[in-house]
């Protein structure tokens, strides 16, 4: 008999949801969804520090998540 199989990597699958939300080209989809609140002003403000801040987010949870889910399959052969 096969023994079942070991669950997936949570913590990868959750950082790469991460990277899916703070990904910038999603930021004016992202301001859409939130207009008329305070926050959506203060993104449209500083549009340019929130871009940055989302790319890097976005970056090292996509790293991170890679990293997760790759070693987390490595791990199950």
């Amino acid at each position: 008999m096969t023994p079942p199989p070991r669950p997936r990597s949570v913590k990868g699958y959750l950082l790469l949801g991460l990277a899916f939300i703070t990904c910038p080209c999603h930021l004016p989809l992202l301001l859409a969804v939130l207009a008329g609140t305070g926050l959506a002003g203060a993104l449209s403000q500083y549009f340019g520090v929130a871009f940055v801040a989302l790319s890097l987010i976005f970056l090292a949870s996509l790293v991170l998540g890679l990293k997760a889910v790759k070693g987390s399959q490595q791990g199950r052969t």
